[in-house]
């Protein structure tokens, strides 16, 4: 009997790519593909899956939150998320919520197709990288938002949460009695230390982590 495969993600040379690997490796699967969240939401209430493969920053979703609505539709259906997000701040939170696995869009073919097999099986796959950071976490009893206190200062963390909040650097500066370009020193560090590059996903690691 044919397995049943849906794929999540809304850019076509990614896509083309998953298809591709997931061809191979299972021949037999019958491949369904959406670009966007409530198209997958509709299907997933018309046909049952064996596999729901799906990127994090999907149009029309809301992050971890899609977990939660696709265990609404089909509430055994395995889940891997595939994205392009640092691992090692996204993984856990997309775990934690109920994903099955989580594997990154720069990992090796081999790991992919390890990463299906393992979430099929009913395994929970995340890569060693992922699974010592949740080891480490588990044993030092340290929560999202002490990890972001270990990283950032008291200075950069205040400075981060005002970032999220949407303000200017003026406006922080202002807010905090710092100069402009003080701040942007700041915003430099803080990108560096959370190893992101923009707002938006400073946004999101908050979001996720905070």
């Amino acid at each position: 009997m044919s397995i049943q495969i849906i794929i999540a993600e809304d850019h076509p040379l990614i896509l083309m790519g998953i298809q591709h690997l997931l061809m191979e490796h299972k021949p037999d699967a019958v491949v369904t593909c959406t670009s966007d969240f409530s198209r997958t939401l509709a299907m997933l209430e018309k046909q049952k899956f064996d596999l729901l493969i799906m990127d994090i920053n999907l149009p029309g979703g809301d992050k971890v939150g899609m977990v939660h609505s696709v265990r609404l539709k089909q509430p055994q259906i395995p889940i891997l998320v595939c994205s392009s997000y640092d691992e090692q701040l996204y993984a856990l939170p997309f775990l934690k919520a109920g994903a099955n696995g989580y594997i990154s869009k720069t990992a090796m073919n081999d790991d992919f197709t390890q990463a299906v097999d393992q979430v099929l099986s009913g395994r929970i796959y995340a890569s060693p990288e992922v699974m010592r950071n949740a080891f480490g976490q588990l044993f030092n009893a340290k929560g999202p938002e002490g990890a972001v206190s270990d990283k950032l200062s008291g200075k950069e963390l205040e400075v981060a949460r005002l970032l999220v909040k949407g303000l200017s650097t003026k406006a922080i500066g202002e807010h905090i009695n710092l100069s402009s370009s003080s701040v942007s020193s700041y915003k430099a560090k803080i990108f560096e230390k959370l190893g992101v590059n923009n707002i938006i996903e400073l946004t999101t690691y908050f979001e996720l982590n905070g």
